[in-house]
């Protein structure tokens, strides 16, 4: 009986390893990567980005990582709108998807994964990431912080992929350079380093470093 039990514990447990089905996790990746481009001022991408995420919301709802990417878009659009009213009414309700998506973490999403990475761990380093990025008029940066240490507490922080882990301490070196903290800063940029050596955050990592050091 009690192997019996364990058997369909370890089934339940890895039916629900993956949020998603292999097809949506390469849209996700796609819609991902620009993601990417947008953040680097690419704004011909962003309504193709936004457009992917809002369908992949719609198709999982209960995925807050989706959710997270289509608010954080929607502060992109903010970003490159003309119009004052306009800027400020795409950054609030992107700010307000990603805080729905934050209240929607649970448990399980320490555990369900997209591309073998936590989908809390990504979802907090979205909010992170977009908090802390919007002007200072919204209002956003303690709660980027108080998000930031979330992740440092989480559990599975340090079984992420080295790449996610390197993004979390590049997120927490920028809050860090914000705030004018310069030890808390190498800190992290080591951390950076120590993750991820070769990755694609080590170059400016190494940079800002040489620069603090001078």
């Amino acid at each position: 009986m009690k192997r019996i039990f364990l058997l369909f514990a370890a089934i339940f447990l890895s039916s629900n390893t993956w949020a998603i089905d292999k097809s949506a996790e390469n849209l996700f990746i796609k819609a991902q990567a620009l993601v990417v481009q947008s953040r680097a001022g690419d704004d011909s991408v962003t309504a193709q980005a936004l457009h992917q995420f809002t369908n992949l919301s719609m198709a999982y709802p209960d995925n807050p990582l989706f959710l997270a990417y289509q608010g954080s878009l929607h502060t992109l659009t903010g970003r490159d709108a003309w119009m004052p009213w306009n800027k400020i009414a795409y950054t609030e309700k992107g700010l307000d998807m990603i805080s729905k998506a934050l209240r929607m973490l649970k448990l399980k999403h320490d555990h369900e994964k997209i591309r073998g990475a936590p989908i809390s761990v990504e979802t907090r380093l979205v909010a992170v990431s977009t908090f802390s990025s919007v002007p200072a008029s919204f209002h956003h940066f303690e709660k980027a912080k108080a998000v930031l240490n979330e992740l440092f507490q989480s559990p599975v922080l340090t079984v992420s992929p080295p790449y996610l882990q390197a993004y979390v301490y590049k997120e927490a070196a920028k809050i860090a350079r914000m705030e004018n903290q310069r030890y808390r800063e190498i800190r992290y940029l080591q951390r950076v380093l120590k993750v991820e050596p070769k990755g694609k955050f080590a170059q400016a990592a190494r940079k800002r470093l040489w620069e603090l050091k001078k």
